[in-house]
Formats: structure tokens, C-alpha cells, sequence
């Protein structure tokens, strides 16, 4: 995997407004099965089983807690629904957190 490649993708996306607003709008829409303009807490749930497939499939409990913390992260008004603006925050958060740990990676393998 070319490391720099991916982090100056991520950056560009974060620094390019129209880009990452057309990201966050795919995403939204994606997980927005119903087209209502907002992210229930089911439509969430489907999109994270999703996400998890294949990871500990057979601990529901598990899955039920990283479902909550999900939804609780991303309802950041907690009124129940998820906001494309929330989400965005989420996504922006997530990118940025992705830098970070493909920067760390990336300075491992230069000192091996």
C-alpha cells in the first residue's frame, strides 16, 4: 500500500470543501434507506452491521455496545436522527484519525 498516496488523499479531501461535502453526501445517502433527510437509529444499525461483517458475529452483545457508541458519537444533539452535519463531523474526525495512524505506519516501515 503506498501510505503517502493515501494520506495525501485523505488531506486533500479535508482541505477540498466541495470534495468532502460530496463524500459526506454519498455516504449519508447511502446509509439514508428511507430518503427521509435523516440517519434513524435502525438505518445506523444496518450500516455498521455492515461495516462489521465477519467480526465477532457471534457476540450480539458486543455488537449491540459498539452499535450504541456509534450512534451515540454521531447523534451529536442526541435527538435521535443523525444530521448530514453530524455525520460530516463524524466523517471529518475519522479522516483525520486515519492520517494520524497511516502516518504512524508510514514511520515504522522508514525505520525498518
Amino acid at each position: 500500500m503506498d501510505y503517502g498516496k493515501a494520506i495525501d488523499n485523505l488531506k486533500d479531501i479535508l482541505t477540498n470543501e466541495e470534495r468532502f461535502a460530496d463524500i459526506n453526501k454519498s455516504v449519508f445517502d447511502a446509509i439514508d434507506t428511507d430518503n427521509s433527510g435523516t440517519l434513524e437509529k435502525e438505518e445506523v444499525e444496518v450500516f455498521v452491521k455492515g461495516l462489521l461483517k465477519g467480526v465477532n458475529e457471534e457476540n450480539n452483545e458486543e455488537f449491540e455496545e459498539r452499535h450504541k457508541l456509534v450512534f451515540s458519537v454521531l447523534d451529536e444533539n442526541e435527538s435521535g436522527e443523525i444530521t448530514l452535519d453530524e455525520l460530516g463531523k463524524f466523517l471529518r474526525e475519522l479522516f483525520k484519525e486515519q492520517i494520524k495512524e497511516l502516518q504512524s505506519i508510514q514511520r515504522k516501515q522508514k525505520q525498518n
